[in-house]
């Protein structure tokens, strides 16, 4: 058996693998080289794992047992320094020599950087592999700057700003996804990306960045201006990594020279070398490099076609579509959108803030840019790649894949090759779903099987219509409350409304035929049974998050954080005594106030915390359940009891409310606040349930936010007392605790069901007191009890 050496464990070095394995999986001996000590993983899923909608264990493409079922020796965090060409052998950091009868370099890119003052102080990064994203998770500091408004600039903002930083993106041009976006796409993706809090600067030259004890302090533009910052992350793009092949006598012009077939050209013999192969961003073809994953896989699969001797495959550049899909702004630009003279067709529905623009030369479209719903983006595609002549679906262009009696556009997903690419972010094609379908009762289990439609989304929709097409089925598509199961969320909180009995966690699981049990679904079906049966049912701890289980908040060095209750951000003497007493018993490092108006007593060994709350509980106070999904506090002004302008008795309402709401589990936190008066001190407009005082009585304000996303209230009503107040707060409260979904913050259930509906819920005093009547008058489960 021929040895083959794999240099590099990116994705087109796996997809060379892959598809080697495909065709002939006798013929090699594989052995894989890689820098990183990491398992192969998917890069394009780097985003998610910095804005922790997914782990890194999520998004390992290759682990052991698949190395090992395939006889493949991998060799993880050693470095090739040498090709000796001449003896076909590599040579190894750990001065290991191996011998090859083919190699494949796969070496990838490095990120430029800036070529600028302050380019190497801790704390400027690039955003390329899972160093960089454990870097930024673990950074502290509150704001960032991201230079670079490209693809992988706006996907490292957003996140950085999904982890909680303030974040600013600089651009030396005038709008975002400049070469793949028109202006006033880029503006609509511009408005979507500020309404999450992203900030811009746009035409702005970045100058310096200068430190402060040997950390970013702050960045100072061309312009004069500066900007203040604990990170900078240098998205500006990349430079093929050719080092190795330079060194070793092969041709190199920005890129690693290749021919059709994916081989290397030799300097010594002066001609291409049918034993050393080269793919991914590390290539230069005809001139041009490569960033996007479908023209990486493409080559593999050349490269993989000539090492096991089916030589009829050559690598063909074409247009390769740009998706961008960042928590529903979803972006795909296919084409060259820049000629001034074509035609351009242009939709835009305000209501859903979708728009296309299309562009047409001597009817052939050259260019499709999608925002916010890029379902026709593989039908545009196609007609641009294919050249197809548009003049008889001209009219309907704008609508999409229409059918027609036209053989030669016909429906996307019917007439695409079988070969074609459907998921950039796995490399799933449309054959690899077909025949997936077979063994799979719904599109769920096409998901699990291929993997398609689990990494960005933006594939979901042509995925869904293959899957349609062979099947004869139309695909409602239902989100699984968790991968042990193909149930929704709200298949499984009927069942639980439905039970004459209680149930425990497991019990439902069974009833249900979970495969397993996870996190996620013991969370959620232990808030449910709670909510459903409230006292009469024992909250599960041990199916609790683990902050609840611990009554802190688990920091990043592994230490917790507790914080006590202050009802109105009230306290007294005596308790800021006992509280110092005991944060100096225990040597408890930092003690800060909090957003809420409370105490936070940081940096605590997970050995202190019973005995630290006992202490606390015995000076008279409570947890304050900062990590927990319940009521947090309710921040209140001092009122009209010292302040001029108070109208009211804002710190009174706020005991009185967090009383009415104490210690309930709900789906999320949950956060109040009362405003003496219209000045708003307290922010109650960007709480989950707020109040603005005024002389004639108290306006009511829900659903806003301010984290990851800033929304303010939505106006609901006004009352004239106090008692009014609370009982509509109660009622409400139960309200989302019956019919909101699990870790379902109060905006989002709003913006799921619409304020006229929670309106309509509660639109009479009956249904006030039903409601209000119906929310348990205490926790079931004491927090002192379970500590």
């Amino acid at each position: 058996m021929k040895n083959l050496i794999i240099v590099g464990t990116g994705m087109s070095a796996m997809r060379v693998v892959d598809e080697v394995l495909t065709l002939n999986p006798a013929k090699y001996q594989i052995t894989l080289i890689g820098e990183e000590n990491y398992l192969p993983y998917n890069r394009i899923m780097l985003s998610p794992v910095l804005s922790e909608e997914k782990t890194f264990q999520d998004i390992i493409t290759h682990d052991d047992k698949y190395f090992k079922e395939n006889n493949i020796t991998f060799k993880p965090g050693l470095k090739v320094i040498d090709i000796h060409k001449d003896d076909k052998n590599v040579l190894l950091s750990n001065e290991e020599v191996l011998h090859y009868d083919k190699l494949v370099l796969c070496t990838g890119s490095t990120s430029f950087i800036l070529p600028i003052p302050g380019n190497n102080i801790d704390g400027v990064i690039s955003f390329r592999d899972i160093n960089d994203v454990k870097f930024m998770k673990s950074a502290r500091g509150k704001s960032a700057v991201v230079i670079g408004s490209g693809l992988l600039g706006l996907e490292a903002a957003n996140g950085l700003n999904e982890l909680g930083f303030l974040t600013t993106v600089i651009s030396n041009v005038g709008s975002l996804m400049d070469r793949q976006l028109d202006i006033e796409s880029s503006k609509l993706l511009q408005t979507s990306l500020e309404g999450k809090g992203i900030k811009f600067r746009f035409n702005t030259n970045t100058k310096e960045i200068h430190s402060k004890y040997d950390k970013v302090s702050y960045v100072e533009f061309e312009d004069g201006s500066e900007t203040t910052t604990d990170l900078v992350i240098m998205a500006v793009g990349i430079t093929p990594n050719d080092s190795l092949a330079k060194g070793s006598g092969i041709k190199c012009n920005h890129g690693i020279l290749v021919n059709d077939h994916m081989q290397t050209y030799s300097e010594f013999t002066d001609d291409w070398d049918s034993s050393i192969y080269s793919v991914g961003e590390c290539v230069s073809h005809k001139g041009t490099n490569f960033g996007l994953v479908a023209p990486l896989f493409d080559q593999a699969a050349v490269c993989a076609s000539h090492l096991v001797g089916i030589s009829e495959k050559i690598f063909n550049s074409k247009e390769y579509p740009t998706r961008l899909k960042i928590s529903g702004t979803d972006v795909f630009s296919v084409g060259d959108f820049t000629s001034k003279s074509d035609d351009v067709l242009i939709s835009f529905d305000e209501a859903n803030i979708t728009r296309k623009r299309l562009t047409i030369n001597n009817d052939i479209l050259t260019s499709a840019v999608l925002i916010s719903d890029s379902s026709d983006g593989l039908f545009y595609e196609k007609l641009i790649s294919n050249k197809t002549n548009i003049s008889n679906i001209r009219k309907t262009l704008l609508f999409g894949d229409i059918r027609t009696n036209t053989d030669e556009v016909g429906n996307a997903t019917e007439l695409m090759p079988n070969d074609e690419q459907v998921c950039g972010c796995l490399g799933v094609s449309k054959a690899d779903i077909i025949k997936s379908i077979p063994f799979c009762s719904s599109f769920s289990e096409v998901q699990k099987e291929t993997g398609c439609a689990t990494g960005c989304g933006g594939c979901r929709t042509v995925a869904t219509q293959i899957y349609d097409f062979v099947t004869g089925l139309d695909t409602i598509e239902k989100l699984a409350l968790c991968d042990c199961t193909t149930l929704s969320t709200e298949e499984v909180r009927a069942h639980i409304r439905g039970l004459e009995e209680i149930k425990t966690v497991n019990e439902v699981r069974e009833k249900l035929n979970f495969d397993g049990s996870c996190d996620k679904c013991s969370s959620a079906i232990n808030y449910y049974l709670s909510s459903q049966f409230d006292e009469l049912y024992v909250h599960s701890n041990k199916n609790s998050p683990h902050n609840e289980m611990m009554h802190a908040n688990l920091q990043n060095d592994g230490t917790y954080s507790i914080v006590p209750q202050m009802q109105g951000g009230l306290t007294t003497p005596s308790e800021l005594r006992a509280l110092a007493d005991i944060a100096v018993k225990y040597e408890v490092p930092t003690v800060k106030i909090t957003g809420g108006q409370r105490i936070d007593l940081l940096g605590i060994p997970e050995d202190n915390l019973k005995p630290m709350w006992k202490e606390i509980a015995n000076a008279g106070m409570e947890s304050g359940y900062a990590y927990g999904k319940a009521t947090r506090t309710c921040k209140s002004c001092v009122g009209k009891e010292h302040c001029l302008m108070g109208t009211q008795d804002s710190i009174g309402l706020a005991i009185k409310m967090e009383n009415a709401v104490w210690s309930h589990f709900m789906p999320h936190k949950f956060k109040m606040g009362v405003s003496g008066c219209p000045r708003n001190c307290a922010e109650a407009t960007i709480k989950d349930f707020g109040v603005i005082c005024t002389e004639k009585g108290y306006e009511i304000h829900v659903a806003g936010a301010c984290g990851i996303r800033t929304k303010a209230c939505l106006k609901d009503r006004f009352f004239e007392t106090e008692d009014e107040v609370v009982e509509y707060l109660k009622a409400f409260v139960q309200l989302y605790r019956e019919e909101a979904n699990y870790l379902e913050r109060v905006m989002h259930f709003e913006e799921r069901v619409g304020l006229d509906y929670i309106q309509n819920k509660l639109d009479t005093d009956e249904m006030i007191k039903f409601y209000s009547s119906r929310l348990p008058k205490t926790n079931a489960n004491p927090w002192m009890d379970r500590v």
